[in-house]
This record gives C-alpha cells, structure tokens and sequence, in this order.
C-alpha cells in the first residue's frame, strides 16, 4: 500500500457547540488538534440573524489555508451558508455539481481531484437534504458520477440518513464498498448515523479514536479515518 492520509468530516453546526456560543476559533483550533490531510466541513453558516457570525467562509479559509473549495449552498454577502472541501495538497481540478430535488434548499457535492501522495485522488463531498426522496436521487447522482473516472473515489459528508440499509446506503453503495458510518448525531448521545464516508474497491478505511473534547463544540462528532490506499497500476 502506499498513500496513507488522514480524513476528516465534520458537521460543525454554524460553530454553535452546546453551550449556545458561536465560535469558529474553538472549531479551527479543534481542527488543528485532529490534523486531518483532507477534511470536509458542512454548515459553514454566516447568518447573522441565526445569530452566526458573518463572513463565515472567509473566517475558515483563511484559518485553514492550504486548498480550499467552497460550495455556497445559500449565498447572501457577507452571510452565505454551505460546506466546504479543504485538502493539504494541490488541487488538481474542481466543480460544485448541483444536485437533485432540493426544493426547500438547494444542494450541491464539492466534485475534486487531489494531488496526493500514490497518486491523484477523487473526493466527493456533500451535505444532503431532509427529504428521503431528494436524498435517494442525490445518493443516485453521486454513484452514477464516481463512474465517471477509473480513479479511486472517496464520498463523504453529511448525508442525513439515520440508519444503514436506506436508499441512500444502497445506493453508495453499489459503487462504493468500503464504508465507515458511525453513530455521530447528536453530538452528547448519538443514535444516528449521518456522517458517513465511503470509498472505492481498494481504499481501506480505518476510523480513528474520537476526541472526546469536541463533543460540545457542535451538534455532530467529528468523523476521522486513515485512508490507505491501493497502489497505483
């Protein structure tokens, strides 16, 4: 094997933790502590009448540094609200690809080829909707895309679906065999399993242990992995 790096999702919930504040420095300097190569964030929110903190993009980019992908799901100035996709190494190529349904809100992957050790990598990241029939034609989208590419493919993000076996599952999976779906939502007592990451033949996943100190920082645990993987052909 060879290209082993570390990967991390997060729903950080606007950077509101359990105590009501909102911090994005708590959440950045978490996010040092776990010393991911790749990470995902979701609800990037500078809605100031939510009581968010405004300019929230900018705010994580800057603290993040490196190669950043933006996927502003609610732009306003000043105020958008989104996820984003952040990688330690060279970006190669990117598109923010809308996704199905969506009517209450849009939705839209981070589709990006990373630079990484072994070779270049094919990141897909995502925060699906609250509708099971939206999230099964999103899931759909998203498998019928990773064949678009003989590269390895990880899937990874907020995909909102509360247990394995749903459409969602069944469909990434098809594709995408590997899988790592813990409980991780809520944060304090998780039930149910909405952070997921999955991976393409060849990929291994191993999770990594929790930091237990993020657990007030956001309504979801953060969900880390090793990757390895497979030697180039």
């Amino acid at each position: 094997m060879t290209g082993v790096l570390r990967l991390t999702s997060w729903n950080i919930h606007g950077a509101v933790g359990a105590d009501g504040r909102c911090d994005p420095g708590r959440i950045l300097d978490a996010i040092r502590r776990l010393q991911p190569d790749i990470l995902a964030l979701q609800e990037i929110d500078g809605r100031t009448h939510f009581g968010r903190q405004e300019r929230a993009f900018e705010r994580f980019s800057a603290g993040l540094g490196c190669h950043v992908v933006e996927a502003r799901t609610v732009p306003r100035p000043g105020r958008d609200y989104g996820h984003l996709l952040w990688s330690r190494w060279p970006i190669e190529s990117s598109r923010v690809r809308p996704l199905p349904g969506g009517l209450v809100e849009k939705r839209f992957a981070i589709d990006a080829v990373l630079a990484v050790p072994g070779g270049p990598l094919r990141v897909l990241s995502t925060h699906f909707g609250l509708f099971g029939r939206d999230r099964r034609r999103q899931a759909e989208a998203l498998r019928d895309w990773t064949a678009e590419t003989d590269l390895p493919v990880l899937v990874l993000g907020d995909l909102n679906e509360w247990r394995l076996g749903g459409p969602v599952d069944a469909a990434l999976s098809s594709a995408l065999p590997t899988r790592l779906s813990p409980k991780s939502w809520p944060a304090g007592r998780p039930v149910a399993r909405m952070d997921r990451i999955y991976a393409s033949a060849g990929i291994e996943l191993e999770a990594e242990a929790e930091d237990e100190s993020l657990r007030r920082l956001s309504d979801h645990r953060a969900l880390s992995a090793i990757v390895r993987l497979p030697i180039p052909s």
